[in-house]
Protein backbone atom coordinates (compact mmCIF):
# COMPACT_ATOMS: atom_id res chain seq x y z
CA UNK A 1 0.00 0.00 0.00
CA UNK A 2 2.81 2.39 0.94
CA UNK A 3 4.74 1.71 -2.29
CA UNK A 4 1.58 2.30 -4.35
CA UNK A 5 1.19 5.75 -2.80
CA UNK A 6 4.86 6.58 -3.37
CA UNK A 7 4.63 5.40 -6.99
CA UNK A 8 1.51 7.49 -7.61
CA UNK A 9 3.15 10.52 -6.04
CA UNK A 10 6.21 10.05 -8.27
CA UNK A 11 4.04 9.87 -11.41
CA UNK A 12 2.17 13.05 -10.42
CA UNK A 13 5.41 14.91 -9.72
CA UNK A 14 6.90 13.73 -13.02
CA UNK A 15 3.85 14.96 -14.94
CA UNK A 16 4.08 18.34 -13.19
CA UNK A 17 7.77 18.51 -14.16
CA UNK A 18 7.03 17.70 -17.79
CA UNK A 19 4.31 20.33 -17.88
CA UNK A 20 6.71 22.92 -16.46
CA UNK A 21 9.46 22.17 -18.99
CA UNK A 22 7.42 21.47 -22.13
CA UNK A 23 6.34 25.04 -22.97
CA UNK A 24 9.91 26.37 -22.84
CA UNK A 25 11.25 23.43 -24.83
CA UNK A 26 9.01 24.19 -27.77
CA UNK A 27 8.81 27.99 -27.53
CA UNK A 28 8.30 29.24 -31.06
CA UNK A 29 7.76 32.90 -31.95
CA UNK A 30 5.46 34.83 -34.26
CA UNK A 31 6.22 38.05 -36.09
CA UNK A 32 3.69 40.16 -38.01
CA UNK A 33 4.44 42.21 -41.10
CA UNK A 34 2.24 45.11 -40.10
CA UNK A 35 -0.50 46.58 -42.24
CA UNK A 36 0.70 49.71 -44.03
CA UNK A 37 4.41 48.94 -43.64
CA UNK A 38 4.79 48.93 -47.43
CA UNK A 39 3.24 52.40 -47.81
CA UNK A 40 6.18 54.28 -46.36
CA UNK A 41 8.71 54.52 -43.63
CA UNK A 42 6.25 55.49 -40.87
CA UNK A 43 6.65 52.03 -39.33
CA UNK A 44 10.39 52.71 -38.92
CA UNK A 45 9.62 55.52 -36.48
CA UNK A 46 7.17 53.29 -34.60
CA UNK A 47 9.67 50.37 -34.84
CA UNK A 48 6.90 47.99 -35.89
CA UNK A 49 7.37 47.18 -39.58
CA UNK A 50 8.01 43.67 -38.31
CA UNK A 51 6.16 43.35 -35.02
CA UNK A 52 7.94 42.61 -32.78
CA UNK A 53 11.09 43.92 -34.43
CA UNK A 54 13.34 41.91 -32.09
CA UNK A 55 12.58 38.29 -31.26
CA UNK A 56 14.47 36.02 -28.87
CA UNK A 57 14.12 32.22 -29.20
CA UNK A 58 15.93 29.07 -28.10
CA UNK A 59 17.94 26.97 -30.57
CA UNK A 60 15.60 24.69 -32.51
CA UNK A 61 12.67 27.11 -32.30
CA UNK A 62 10.68 28.15 -35.34
CA UNK A 63 9.80 31.76 -36.11
CA UNK A 64 6.67 32.35 -38.18
CA UNK A 65 6.22 35.60 -40.08
CA UNK A 66 2.63 36.48 -41.04
CA UNK A 67 1.94 39.12 -43.69
CA UNK A 68 -1.04 41.23 -42.58
CA UNK A 69 -0.22 43.98 -45.09
CA UNK A 70 -1.84 44.33 -48.51
CA UNK A 71 1.51 44.15 -50.33
CA UNK A 72 3.92 41.24 -50.69
CA UNK A 73 7.09 41.22 -48.59
CA UNK A 74 10.20 39.09 -48.13
CA UNK A 75 11.97 37.87 -45.01
CA UNK A 76 15.62 37.85 -46.04
CA UNK A 77 18.60 37.33 -43.75
CA UNK A 78 21.22 40.06 -43.62
CA UNK A 79 21.04 43.82 -44.01
CA UNK A 80 20.20 45.81 -47.13
CA UNK A 81 23.77 47.17 -47.16
CA UNK A 82 25.78 43.94 -46.86
CA UNK A 83 26.78 41.20 -49.29
CA UNK A 84 25.45 38.27 -47.23
CA UNK A 85 21.75 38.86 -47.92
CA UNK A 86 19.75 35.67 -48.08
CA UNK A 87 22.63 33.34 -47.19
CA UNK A 88 20.91 31.99 -44.04
CA UNK A 89 17.23 32.23 -45.05
CA UNK A 90 15.11 33.87 -47.73
CA UNK A 91 11.35 33.56 -48.00
CA UNK A 92 10.96 34.87 -51.55
CA UNK A 93 7.71 36.86 -51.83
CA UNK A 94 5.28 36.32 -48.98
CA UNK A 95 1.89 37.36 -50.32
CA UNK A 96 -0.73 39.18 -48.23
CA UNK A 97 -2.40 36.85 -45.76
CA UNK A 98 0.25 34.11 -45.98
CA UNK A 99 3.10 33.04 -43.71
CA UNK A 100 6.75 32.04 -43.84
CA UNK A 101 8.43 29.79 -41.26
CA UNK A 102 12.11 29.19 -40.49
CA UNK A 103 13.64 26.96 -37.83
CA UNK A 104 16.78 28.37 -36.19
CA UNK A 105 19.08 25.45 -35.38
CA UNK A 106 22.19 27.40 -34.32
CA UNK A 107 22.65 30.10 -31.71
CA UNK A 108 23.46 33.57 -32.96
CA UNK A 109 22.02 36.93 -33.89
CA UNK A 110 20.28 37.08 -37.25
CA UNK A 111 19.38 40.38 -38.91
CA UNK A 112 16.70 40.30 -41.57
CA UNK A 113 14.83 42.71 -43.82
CA UNK A 114 12.33 42.95 -46.66
CA UNK A 115 14.05 43.15 -50.07
CA UNK A 116 11.03 44.95 -51.57
CA UNK A 117 10.83 47.50 -48.72
CA UNK A 118 14.37 47.71 -47.26
CA UNK A 119 13.31 50.02 -44.40
CA UNK A 120 11.56 47.00 -42.88
CA UNK A 121 14.19 45.39 -40.62
CA UNK A 122 14.25 43.02 -37.68
CA UNK A 123 16.47 40.78 -35.56
CA UNK A 124 16.14 37.21 -34.32
CA UNK A 125 18.39 36.36 -31.38
CA UNK A 126 18.81 32.61 -30.91
CA UNK A 127 20.17 31.42 -27.56
CA UNK A 128 18.83 30.79 -24.08
CA UNK A 129 21.02 33.31 -22.26
CA UNK A 130 21.33 35.97 -24.96
CA UNK A 131 20.15 39.47 -24.21
CA UNK A 132 17.70 40.96 -26.72
CA UNK A 133 19.15 43.49 -29.12
CA UNK A 134 17.72 47.00 -28.83
CA UNK A 135 18.13 47.89 -32.50
CA UNK A 136 18.56 45.79 -35.62
CA UNK A 137 22.28 46.52 -35.98
CA UNK A 138 23.75 43.23 -34.77
CA UNK A 139 25.94 41.12 -37.01
CA UNK A 140 24.63 38.08 -38.83
CA UNK A 141 25.84 34.57 -38.17
CA UNK A 142 26.18 33.58 -41.81
CA UNK A 143 28.57 30.65 -41.60
CA UNK A 144 26.95 27.47 -42.84
CA UNK A 145 29.71 25.22 -41.46
CA UNK A 146 29.52 26.54 -37.94
CA UNK A 147 31.76 24.70 -35.44
CA UNK A 148 29.73 25.57 -32.35
CA UNK A 149 28.74 23.01 -29.75
CA UNK A 150 24.98 22.39 -29.79
CA UNK A 151 23.02 23.79 -26.88
CA UNK A 152 20.40 21.35 -25.66
CA UNK A 153 18.64 23.70 -23.24
CA UNK A 154 15.31 22.62 -21.78
CA UNK A 155 14.83 19.82 -24.32
CA UNK A 156 17.51 17.77 -22.58
CA UNK A 157 15.66 18.11 -19.27
CA UNK A 158 12.44 16.96 -20.89
CA UNK A 159 14.14 13.89 -22.39
CA UNK A 160 15.76 13.10 -19.04
CA UNK A 161 12.41 13.28 -17.22
CA UNK A 162 10.77 10.97 -19.76
CA UNK A 163 13.67 8.51 -19.47
CA UNK A 164 13.44 8.45 -15.67
CA UNK A 165 9.69 7.88 -15.76
CA UNK A 166 10.14 5.04 -18.25
CA UNK A 167 12.81 3.32 -16.16
CA UNK A 168 10.78 3.63 -12.95
CA UNK A 169 7.60 2.39 -14.64
CA UNK A 170 9.32 -0.66 -16.18
CA UNK A 171 11.14 -1.47 -12.94
CA UNK A 172 7.97 -1.08 -10.90
CA UNK A 173 5.96 -3.26 -13.24
CA UNK A 174 8.52 -6.08 -13.24
CA UNK A 175 8.76 -6.04 -9.45
CA UNK A 176 4.99 -5.86 -9.11
CA UNK A 177 4.66 -2.97 -6.65
CA UNK A 178 3.19 -0.31 -8.96
CA UNK A 179 -0.21 -1.20 -10.36
CA UNK A 180 -1.71 1.54 -12.55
Amino acid sequence: MKSKTIGSLFVVLALVGITAYAPSAFADASVTMTKGSSAGQACVTANNCFDPANVQVAPGATVTWTNTDTASHTVTSGKPSDNTTGTVFDSSLVKAGTTYKFQFANAGTFNYFCQVHPWMTGVVTVGAASAPTSAPTATINATASNNTVPEFGPVASLVLIIAIISVVAVTAKTRGFLKL
